[in-house]
């Protein structure tokens, strides 16, 4: 934000038209004008350029005066931040990137979905850490737990189904979680799970996984995406970069998943379609948000010896201009 010392100032930049009134109707009479520098009117068949230069001449002349006017006002740029006063919560998103989840009975996609929910969330954060994991047949920290959303964010967008494999490595994305959620000092600690199948891969057991949450007092939620059924399914293999299309016969079994996940403690929420997956995620981002004590901090950086010299720059360039426009005398 830009403020003044003297606002008062800038009501001088009303003279500046009446300056350049005052100047045109110096050369209609054929007259100097005193701020010219000497310049007199050019002749009616003056060429091009000179004619060019005495305008630009007079533009810079025009902002060189409007800048001096901004230095005597004493401008000076404040930006305003917020400091927090304790350690916020901490969320960890676990999301499936099984090839399942190209499947499109939620628009685009199951997995793009996902990521659009997962960017709403982010842009609602303050002073949450958040981290995100990703799993196939493996698991990943692709990101680990940051105030800066700019960077989950941009880590979230690289991710495509089958980027860590075909499997489904419930019980391993959710460790990998846990391992780094217990070692945080946050207040609270949340775990998020986003998934559209059964594990199938890894060495993980989910509810071995799950229990390692509880004991660790870190919450546990767990969304499952999609639609019971078939779907289309297309995507492109990261692996050989060819496209692969079919149908997708989900064989999710969202019923056990709730069992074990409410058997630890946990939440569970079914995302058959976008609306259901918002409000699933609308409750997560009331419960992970933070109750920290704030204050903003205004910081102010003077600009006046800047404007200044842009200022007598430009009425330096005027004064050129001017001469090279045919006005000044050797």
């Amino acid at each position: 934000m830009l403020a003044f010392e003297r606002p008062w100032s800038l009501f001088l930049l009303i003279l500046l038209p009446v300056l350049i009134a005052a100047k045109i109707r110096f050369r209609a009479r054929g007259a100097v004008f005193p701020l010219s520098g000497g310049e007199g009117s050019l002749s009616p068949g003056a060429p091009f350029p000179f004619r060019v230069a005495r305008f630009l001449s007079g533009a810079a002349l025009g902002l060189g005066l409007g800048f001096v006017i901004l230095a005597v006002a004493g401008p000076s740029l404040v930006v305003k931040r917020t400091i927090y006063l304790g350690r916020g919560n901490e969320s960890i998103i676990v999301l499936d990137l099984s090839p399942s989840m190209a499947a499109s009975d939620l628009s685009p996609t199951r997995l793009d979905a996902a990521k659009s929910i997962i960017g709403d969330f982010l842009a609602t954060r303050r002073n949450e850490t958040v981290g995100l994991v990703a799993f196939g047949d493996d698991a990943a920290l692709v990101c680990p737990p940051t105030t800066d959303y700019g960077e989950v964010a941009s880590r979230l967008a690289s991710l495509e189904p089958g980027l860590y494999g075909e499997g489904t490595a419930i019980g391993a994305g959710i460790a990998t979680a846990v391992a780094h959620a217990a070692r945080s000092t946050a207040p609270e600690k949340h775990i998020v799970l986003l998934t559209d199948g059964e594990n199938n891969a890894g060495s993980m057991d989910p509810a071995t996984a799950m229990r390692a949450s509880a004991r660790f007092g870190i919450s546990l939620a767990v969304i499952g995406v999609g639609s019971p059924g078939e779907a289309p399914v297309t995507y492109v293999d990261p692996t050989t970069h060819k496209k692969r299309s079919g149908i997708y016969r989900s064989g999710f079994d969202a019923a056990a998943l709730e069992s074990l996940t409410r058997s630890v403690g946990g939440k569970y929420y079914g995302a058959e379609n976008k609306e259901a997956l918002a409000q699933a995620f609308a409750a997560l981002a009331e419960r992970s948000a933070s109750l920290t004590r704030s204050r903003s901090l205004n910081s102010a950086k003077a600009l006046g010896a800047e404007a200044l010299g842009v200022g007598l720059a430009l009425i330096l360039l005027a004064r050129l201009l001017g001469l090279a426009g045919g006005g000044g005398r050797p």
